[in-house]
């Protein structure tokens, strides 16, 4: 979805410049000085929208020159392109990268094309996820075509969604499994393949902890699951059970984890009681994204939720 078919609502603030007179710089990773290249032509439209964790902040911007101390005083700064390219640095900077900041840095780029792109800055540095080991410092990360896709896709869908949504009650729910839907693509961009192979003779070690992990993702019932909260109840970080499920199961934390939440939901449809609605139970398990949904289940189960509900209710 463009970024000019985007509504303000009560969720969603939406601002759009076609005078630079007029224009205010959003300081989500820095404010700076921005020199338009082709005053003439110049437009920006942004998207704002605050989450849980963070601000992100989704924004086509003008061609110009670009001087700016980008970065945080605390946590991490990203930014994800969508149709991007500029000079940075004196480093060509493609649509197959994604910028990651910690701390400040100064920056001096050239955008000879209007740029579009998603500024994300999260209250937590994510160490404890393996995103950008270092200290501070900028940081480009290139990205497989299918990962940056998928990347993109959800956050075209939680922007589609916030526009759409009136009711903050009703996103304040949502919120969190956005989120971690956000994150699952992010640890797919940022924490490197080798980075999830276990050690040597460590697999006796790691089979344990998911054994415990099931353990304690029984006890949460029809609850979420979020890889946080279960790494904490763990005692471990989130990274240690993304190497663990990967060297026992062959498959991502998210994944596993989306398997059990797939599972909770159809033993609510088996049921069928209590009046339930396949967008009830899918909601309670931290889906959000419907049609997403859907596929999964279907693909999983081969059968869709309806069907599943439905002979739940004849038994």
């Amino acid at each position: 979805m463009p970024l000019c078919r985007l509504k303000p609502s009560r969720i969603l603030g939406i601002e759009r410049f076609s005078d630079f007179g007029e224009f205010r710089a959003n300081a989500v990773l820095g404010a700076g000085t921005s020199t338009p290249l082709r005053p003439r032509e110049f437009s920006l439209s942004r998207a704002i929208l605050p989450l849980r964790d963070g601000l992100f902040v989704l924004q086509r911007a003008f061609a110009r020159r670009l001087e700016v101390d980008v970065g945080t005083d605390r946590g991490i700064g990203l930014v994800v392109p969508f149709s991007f390219h500029s000079v940075s640095n004196g480093r060509e900077v493609d649509n197959s990268v994604v910028g990651v900041v910690r701390g400040k840095v100064p920056v001096e780029s050239v955008e000879r094309q209007p740029n579009t792109y998603l500024m994300l800055r999260f209250n937590s540095d994510m160490r404890h996820r393996g995103w950008a080991d270092y200290d501070a410092g900028l940081g480009f990360f290139r990205t497989q075509d299918d990962r940056l896709a998928r990347l993109r896709a959800t956050i075209l869908e939680m922007f589609s969604l916030a526009s759409e949504c009136n009711d903050p009650r009703q996103f304040e729910g949502l919120n969190r499994p956005i989120q971690e839907t956000l994150i699952a693509g992010l640890d797919a961009t940022l924490v490197p393949d080798d980075a999830l192979t276990a050690r040597r003779g460590s697999y006796d070690k790691h089979r344990k902890l998911i054994a415990h992990l099931d353990e304690v993702t029984a006890l949460f019932g029809s609850e979420p699951l979020y890889s946080d909260d279960l790494a904490a109840a763990l005692g471990v970080s989130v990274r240690t059970l993304q190497v663990a499920t990967h060297a026992v199961h062959g498959v991502s934390l998210h994944h596993y984890l989306r398997l059990k939440r797939l599972w909770s939901v159809r033993v609510q449809l088996m049921i069928g009681g209590n009046g339930i609605t396949v967008k009830a139970a899918a909601l309670a398990n931290g889906f959000w994204h419907m049609g997403e949904f859907a596929q999964g289940y279907r693909m999983t189960f081969g059968e869709t939720p309806s069907e599943t509900l439905a002979r739940g209710r004849r038994l």
